[in-house]
């Protein structure tokens, strides 16, 4: 069997190389000619299919949704589908589809659409109203706890929103004890999860900034509403990071192409291999 790992071209670092470089070395464990390529090579005209060969499959761990939406509009097998990719990319998106799908999820508001600078906040006069302080700031777009960040009272929110337009989601702050769980599910089932501490004086628990990461045994709760994100983003495979509040277990994000080696490191599960064998059972049908 054959395939290609799609990364990002312009990307560059030890965390956005360790993937390829995980997806290789699982290749050969499981016998799949798995050739590395990334979006800037896969370029060409809408509905025409890039110099690649003939593949089985894509795996596109990336975020550049038109280019794996041209790799099926040419009758390529993308992991995950572009559709899920989409979804799980737009922060405010992600929590629609769960929403949707009745999975818990938090007290999510998407800010309003403008083609510039706001001028009139008001809108956020209702969102503290509904919301409450602190409370939880987040762009649309953006990973390992980037772009996110917590405002105490009104003022802090009216200017975290000024300046050009970005589309972002206002959410509830949930009191977790500044921690959540990361569960990594393939193909409908729960394969691992790990605890993630957030650094003093922080709430995020990306390991990414300072977070402390530790392996976590999901109780069934989690793992259903784990599975049920998945099911409801249309994802193949995805972390979901689950808070417990007081309210009962709650899903903040879905990553469809979740970072594995902090996974491995300190589960010992290595997903790039159980994601991959996921892959060609499904190419076989």
């Amino acid at each position: 069997m054959r395939g290609i790992f799609v990364s990002n071209a312009f990307l560059e670092g030890r965390k956005f190389d360790e993937p390829a470089a995980m997806f290789g070395e699982a290749a050969e464990k499981v016998g799949i000619d798995l050739v590395a390529t990334d979006n800037s090579e896969l370029m060409s005209p809408i509905g025409t299919m890039p110099r690649i060969g003939d593949v089985d499959f894509v795996l596109f761990w990336d975020k550049d949704v038109r280019c794996a939406r041209n790799l099926e509009v040419c009758g390529a097998r993308v992991f995950n589908p572009s559709s899920c990719i989409a979804v799980c990319d737009d922060k405010a998106l992600t929590h629609l589809a769960l929403r949707s799908h009745g999975v818990p999820s938090i007290e999510t508001m998407s800010c309003p659409l403008s083609f510039g600078p706001y001028g009139d906040l008001g809108f956020l006069d209702r969102a503290s109203e509904t919301l409450g302080f602190p409370m939880v700031v987040k762009d649309c777009f953006g990973s390992f706890g980037q772009q996110v960040s917590l405002v105490n009272d009104i003022d802090g929110l009216r200017e975290r929103s000024r300046g050009p337009f970005v589309p972002r989601i206002l959410q509830r702050y949930v009191e977790c004890g500044r921690r959540d769980i990361r569960v990594e599910v393939v193909g409908g089932r729960a394969v691992a999860a790990m605890s993630r501490v957030a650094p003093p004086g922080d709430f995020r628990s990306n390991a990414t900034i300072g977070g402390t990461i530790s392996a976590h045994s999901p109780t069934d709760e989690e793992s259903e509403l784990a599975i049920r994100a998945c099911e409801a983003v249309g994802a193949d495979f995805a972390g979901v990071d689950i808070l417990r509040s007081d309210e009962g277990d709650v899903v903040c994000e879905v990553n469809s192409n979740a970072h594995l080696r902090n996974l491995l490191d300190c589960t010992g599960v290595n997903a790039a291999e159980i994601i991959l064998e996921h892959v060609m059972d499904s190419v076989r049908g």
